[in-house]
């Protein structure tokens, strides 16, 4: 049943990337570039398991820190995004990484467990990103931006379900 679920968040995630990709009145391609990543990790978490959990995880957390870095408020030529995007966009990519763990962990169980469970914490997590994705979308006013920030947020959400 994750496994269905994981693979039916591609889908949102794909529309996502698209919305982003189709926006030519503002040309994102870091935005751009860090939702195809996200859709990659995704993709080959629910089908092809090329990289290991960690890896992605890794990656993304990489990403968001160079994407938050690459749109800090610097000189006047930079382009004009708005910081509720690229913050809706950075923490996805947290959010995605939480949960690339949390997905990776679904393998044959012995019984017992040590550590904390992931569960509450990735709960948490989808709960404060879905948050943060109501808000962003009655803040934006372009009609792509928002499709763009509830495909996300319905994409963390089923993986959140799987990974649970």
């Amino acid at each position: 049943m994750s496994e269905i679920l994981h693979a039916w968040a591609v889908a949102p995630a794909a529309v996502g990337a698209c919305c982003l990709a189709a926006d030519r009145a503002r040309v994102r391609p870091p935005e751009v570039v860090a939702s195809v990543l996200m859709l990659l990790a995704m993709l080959d978490a629910a089908a092809f398991e090329v990289v290991a959990p960690v890896g992605w995880t890794a990656l993304l957390l990489t990403a968001a820190v160079g994407l938050a870095v690459w749109r800090r408020p610097r000189q006047r030529r930079a382009a004009r995004v708005p910081v509720m995007m690229t913050l809706h966009t950075t923490l996805g990519m947290v959010a995605m990484a939480a949960l690339q763990l949390g997905m990776g962990g679904h393998g044959a169980s012995t019984g017992h467990a040590h550590g904390v469970a992931l569960a509450p914490f990735l709960l948490a997590i989808a709960a404060g990103y879905a948050g943060l994705s109501i808000a962003a979308i009655r803040r934006m006013p372009a009609r792509l931006d928002r499709t763009q920030i509830g495909a996300m947020a319905v994409s963390v959400a089923l993986m959140t379900v799987a990974a649970v």
